[in-house]
């Protein structure tokens, strides 16, 4: 599939979540009544320190919103295996990578809450 086709598919797939969401805004809904992308904490828009996530959680958003890309338990397809990967210990370049986007993964920024982030990367992390 040519990447113009591809960048098209999946932001297709991300307005298609948003619209059909309860919310009709997000990808998952919020659990923790935060604001999406809001950081209390730092100007920057990224986490200057993150929340401590929920494993359990975080796999049932996983499969809510970053299987279809990533492949089922993060080992990869259109986007790159997560599963073991080194940025899941990066901090810094995790929560830019979130929020900011990367090649074809659209920015996330506006779309889910740093508790769903941290709860996500938490399962990532758990993840042989």
């Amino acid at each position: 599939m040519p990447m113009q086709q591809l960048v098209i598919c999946c932001a297709l797939f991300v307005l298609f979540l948003g619209a059909f969401s309860p919310e009709g805004r997000y990808l998952v809904r919020a659990s923790d009544g935060g604001q999406p992308g809001i950081d209390k904490n730092g100007s920057s828009g990224m986490a200057s320190r993150s929340p401590r996530g929920d494993s359990q959680r975080g796999e049932g958003l996983y499969n809510a919103s970053c299987v279809v890309c990533h492949g089922p338990r993060a080992a990869g397809g259109i986007g790159p295996r997560l599963a073991g990967n080194p940025v899941l210990s990066n901090e810094q370049a995790f929560w830019k990578t979130v929020y900011e986007g990367r090649h074809v993964m659209p920015p996330l920024k506006d779309a889910v809450t740093k508790r769903q982030m941290a709860d996500i990367q938490a399962w990532l992390q758990a993840l042989p």
